[in-house]
C-alpha cells in the first residue's frame, strides 16, 4: 500500500484531475490510498462566504462555477451521478450558510462545517474522474475513513483510537478517495485540523496502515530556504523527522507540522515531490544525516521581561519550560533578572496575562509585528548567529536556542527579516 496526497494548489482545472488519475493509475499495483485537499482557492472562498453570511448575505457562484467546470469535462456516463452528489452538497452548504444568517452567529464549529465542504466536493469530483477511467473507487470522509478527532475546532487533532478504525474502515476498500483536512469529534461534529491538515490526514493513514506516504505539492520538495527569498536555495533530498518538524514549526510551509508525528510514531517515510514534475523530491525518514536549512516565521511578538526578583524570573522560566513549551517559539536570557520570550502574534495577550499573573511586579516591554529567522541543523551557536547578523548590519532583539534545541533563532524587525535569511543561508551553504 501507499498513501498519495494531492494538495489543493495543484488541483485547479480538469486537466489537473486527469493528471492525478494518470499518477494513480501508474501506481495501481501499489494499492494507492488517495487523500485530497479542496481545489485551489476553494477553502479561502468558503471562509469568505462564511464571514459574509454572518453579516447577512453570501454568494456561492464562484464555488459552484468552479465545480461545474470540472463536471462539464466528465463523460455523460458518469456525469449525472457525480452531479447529483455535487448538487446535494451545495444544497447542504447553502442551508448551513442560511442558518448563519438567521442566527447572526458563526461559531467555530459551524465555520469548520462550512470549510469542510471544499474537501467533500473535491472527493466526489475526483471519484467521477476515476470512474470515467474504469477505476473502481470509494469517496470517503471523516468517520467513513475512521477519523475521530478532539473538539478543538480549527486546530483539532486525530485521536489515537483512529489508528485501528482507519484500518477497519479502509484497508479492504479498493482505491479509497479520502477527504483531508477534517474529521469528526465524538459528538459527531466536523472538526478541521488546521491549514495543511490534509498532510496530517495522509500521514496518519500511512502510519495506521504502516505504509509510505507521498505528498504531491506545487514545489519539488523541501528546500534549504524559501526560494522566493534565497534564489540559490537547495533541494534537501533527505530530512530526518525532527528536522522536518522543526522547519515546519518555524515557518516552512511545505509540510504541515502535525503530519510528522504520526509518521515518526510508525517509522513510515514521507516523500514530498512535485505534482507536475515528480522526481526524487525530499524523503522524510529516520536518518542520522542532519539537513541544514533556514526558515522564516512572520507575525512574531517579543516580550522582554525584567524584575528585581531574579529568583522569581528563574522560577517563571522553569514554569514556561515545563508547562507552556507549546506556547513558546523561543526564550533568551539577558541576565538573571531579564529574559525575552518570543511567541506567535495570536498568543501575545495570553502570554502577557501569564507573565502578569506569575510576576506581578515585573516590567514587560511588548514588541509586535516582528519576524523570527530560524537556522536548523547547523553547528553554529547563538553567539555565532548574532555575530554573523551584526556583521551584516542586522540588529536583533534576541538570539536563542529553540525550545526543542534543534535550531538557533533570531528575533528581528520584519524589514530586515529576508536579508537575515539570505545572510544565514550564505553562511552555512558554502
Amino acid at each position: 500500500m501507499i498513501v498519495m496526497k494531492f494538495g489543493g494548489s495543484c488541483l485547479d482545472k480538469p486537466s489537473d484531475i486527469k493528471r492525478l488519475v494518470e499518477i494513480v493509475r501508474a501506481a495501481e499495483r501499489d494499492q494507492p490510498e488517495i487523500v485530497l485537499s479542496a481545489f485551489k482557492g476553494v477553502t479561502d472562498e468558503l471562509i469568505r462566504q462564511a464571514n459574509l453570511a454572518c453579516s447577512g448575505s453570501f454568494d456561492l457562484e464562484a464555488i459552484e462555477r468552479k465545480h461545474r467546470n470540472f463536471l462539464a469535462d466528465l463523460p455523460a456516463t458518469v456525469r449525472a451521478a457525480t452531479e447529483t452528489q455535487i448538487d446535494q452538497l451545495l444544497k447542504n452548504l447553502r442551508k448551513t450558510l442560511e442558518t448563519v444568517i438567521t442566527e447572526r452567529e458563526l461559531t467555530a464549529a459551524t465555520m469548520d462545517e462550512i470549510v469542510s465542504y471544499g474537501e467533500r466536493l473535491a472527493i466526489q469530483i475526483a471519484s467521477g474522474y476515476f470512474s470515467a477511467e474504469n477505476l473502481k473507487n470509494s469517496p470517503l470522509a471523516d468517520l467513513e475513513a475512521g477519523l475521530i478527532t478532539d473538539s478543538r475546532f480549527g486546530n483539532a487533532s486525530i485521536l489515537d483510537e483512529s489508528y485501528q478504525l482507519v484500518r477497519d474502515k479502509i484497508q479492504t476498500i479498493p482505491l479509497p478517495v479520502i477527504a483531508g483536512f477534517f474529521g469528526r469529534d465524538k459528538a459527531g461534529r466536523i472538526a478541521t485540523l488546521g491549514r495543511g491538515g490534509t498532510d496530517y490526514v495522509a500521514a496518519f493513514i500511512a502510519s495506521a496502515l504502516h505504509c509510505d506516504c507521498v505528498l504531491f505539492k506545487d514545489v519539488e520538495g523541501i528546500l534549504s530556504a524559501d526560494p522566493k527569498i534565497v534564489k540559490n536555495a537547495r533541494l534537501l533530498t533527505e530530512v530526518d523527522y525532527l528536522t522536518a518538524m522543526e522547519l515546519a514549526h518555524y515557518g516552512s510551509k511545505v509540510v504541515f507540522e502535525k503530519a510528522i508525528a504520526p509518521a515518526m510514531k510508525s517509522r513510515v517515510a514521507i516523500r514530498v515531490t512535485s505534482f507536475l514534475n515528480p522526481s526524487q523530491g525530499t524523503l522524510i525518514k529516520e536518518s542520522t544525516e542532519k539537513a541544514t536549512a533556514v526558515s522564516l516565521l512572520k507575525n512574531v511578538t517579543n516580550l522582554r521581561v525584567s524584575s528585581s526578583d531574579s529568583k522569581a524570573i528563574q522560577s517563571f522560566k522553569q514554569q514556561l519550560e515545563n508547562h507552556h513549551a507549546d506556547d513558546l517559539l523561543s526564550w533568551a536570557d539577558h541576565s538573571r533578572n531579564e529574559i525575552s520570550i518570543a511567541v506567535r502574534g495570536e498568543r501575545t495577550e495570553g502570554m502577557a496575562r501569564m507573565i502578569e499573573d506569575a510576576l506581578p511586579n515585573c516590567e514587560v516591554k511588548v514588541t509586535k509585528g516582528l519576524c523570527l529567522a530560524a537556522l536548523t541543523g547547523s553547528s553554529l551557536k547563538t553567539g555565532d548567529v548574532r555575530e554573523i547578523l551584526l556583521k551584516d548590519g542586522i540588529e536583533v532583539y534576541a538570539v536563542s536556542i529553540t525550545v526543542s534545541g534543534g535550531s538557533v533563532c533570531a528575533v528581528l524587525d520584519s524589514e530586515r527579516a529576508e536579508q537575515a535569511v539570505r545572510t544565514l543561508h550564505s553562511s552555512v551553504m558554502t
